[in-house]
């Protein structure tokens, strides 16, 4: 798995986790897939662990097969952070 930070983001994220750990979840449903980013305590069972230096990340088995080459950013403007993927594709709203 080759999950990155950017500078920024293992920044923010260092000071922002105070001792917990990123979690990045799989989304889907009408609106296209994605990925939620959100702090946690602790994994949830079968979370795949990953060490970033600073950060710790738990990742669900969804994300953990789809994120490799991954990168997480920081975006300042909006103050939050953003997971730019290699192999992303545009979501089609339904209805």
């Amino acid at each position: 798995m080759n999950l990155t930070l950017s500078p920024d983001a293992a920044t923010h994220l260092s000071s922002d986790l105070s001792g917990r750990m990123l979690r990045i979840a799989f989304t889907t449903g009408c609106g296209g897939s994605g990925y939620r980013l959100s702090y946690a305590d602790e994994p949830i069972e079968g979370d795949q662990i990953i060490d970033l230096g600073t950060v710790r990340v738990a990742l669900d088995d969804m994300s953990a097969s789809r994120l490799d080459g991954a990168v997480i950013n920081y975006d300042e403007d909006e103050d939050g952070y953003l997971l730019d993927h290699p192999d992303a594709v545009t979501a089609v709203w339904c209805g």
